[in-house]
C-alpha cells in the first residue's frame, strides 16, 4: 500500500509539472499576439479606404521655410549695383561702399537684408516636399532701388515666385492676371483627356505696408488674394543646411 501510494504521488506530481508549463506558455503566446495587434492598430499609417473604396494617404504637415532644402545646388545671387542714380529708401542702412557705378557681389544674406530698406513678406510655411529653387536680389539699382526675388517648387511641380521692392506708387489695389499658357498652341489638336482641370497660373500684385509684392502662383483670384493677405513680414527663408 505504501509503495502504491508513493507511486501514485509521483505520477500525480509528473502530471502537474508536465501540464502547468504548457498552460503558461499558451497564455503567454496569446498575450503577445494580442499586444502585437494592439500596437499595430495604434501605429498603423498605411493608406485608409474611404466609404467608396478609395484609398487615402495622410497629408504631411506643412513645413516652415527654414525647414525646406534647396532643390539642387544652392543658387543665391545678391548684387550691389552701386548706382549713384538709385533712389534712397527709407530705413536703408549705410553699410555699403561708395556708389561708384561698379556692381559688386554681396556675399551674405545679412548684408543684403540690412540694406533692403523694406520688409519681406512670405508665407509662414509651405507644403512638405517643397524645395527652394533660387533666390536673388539687388541693392542701389537705378530702377528699383532694391529688390528681392525667390522661387519655390511645390510637390506637384508647380512653381511659386515672389518679387518684392519698395512701394513707389501707393494705393494700388490687389489684382491678378492669368499668365499666358505657352503650351496652349501645341495642344490645340490634342484630344482632351479625362484629367481634372487645374486652376490657372496667375501673376498677382499687391502692397503690404511699404512693400510692393508681385507673385506668381496657381489658383483662383479669391484663393490667391487670401494667400496674399496671409503673408507675414520677415519670415526666415534661409534653407536648412
Amino acid at each position: 500500500m505504501s509503495l502504491s501510494f508513493q507511486s501514485g504521488q509521483r505520477r500525480q506530481g509528473r502530471g502537474a509539472s508536465g501540464h502547468l508549463p504548457i498552460r503558461i506558455s499558451f497564455s503567454l503566446i496569446c498575450l503577445l499576439i494580442l499586444l502585437g495587434l494592439v500596437m499595430a492598430a495604434c501605429s498603423d499609417d498605411t493608406p485608409k479606404k474611404t466609404g467608396n473604396g478609395v484609398q487615402t494617404t495622410p497629408t504631411p504637415a506643412p513645413l516652415s521655410l527654414a525647414q525646406l532644402a534647396w532643390c539642387d545646388k544652392p543658387h543665391q545671387v545678391f548684387r550691389d549695383q552701386a548706382s549713384p542714380r538709385a533712389q534712397a529708401t527709407n530705413g536703408q542702412a549705410s553699410t555699403l561702399g561708395p556708389a561708384d557705378g561698379k556692381p559688386k557681389t554681396i556675399a551674405d544674406w545679412k548684408t543684403m537684408k540690412d540694406n533692403l530698406g523694406f520688409d519681406l513678406y512670405l508665407p509662414k510655411n509651405l507644403p512638405a516636399g517643397t524645395c527652394l529653387l533660387n533666390v536673388s536680389g539687388s541693392l542701389r539699382d537705378p530702377i528699383f532701388g532694391s529688390n528681392f526675388t525667390i522661387t519655390y517648387v511645390l510637390p506637384n511641380q508647380d512653381a511659386i515666385s515672389f518679387s518684392q521692392a519698395p512701394v513707389r506708387i501707393k494705393n494700388v489695389a490687389f489684382q491678378c492676371t492669368v499668365s499666358q499658357d505657352t503650351n496652349a498652341t501645341a495642344r490645340k489638336n490634342v484630344t482632351p483627356t479625362a484629367t481634372a482641370a487645374k486652376d490657372p497660373v496667375q501673376l498677382c500684385n499687391g502692397i503690404h505696408d511699404k512693400t510692393n509684392i508681385v507673385f506668381s502662383a496657381r489658383g483662383t483670384t479669391a484663393y490667391l488674394q487670401q494667400f496674399f493677405q496671409n503673408l507675414q513680414a520677415n519670415v526666415d527663408w534661409t534653407p536648412a543646411k
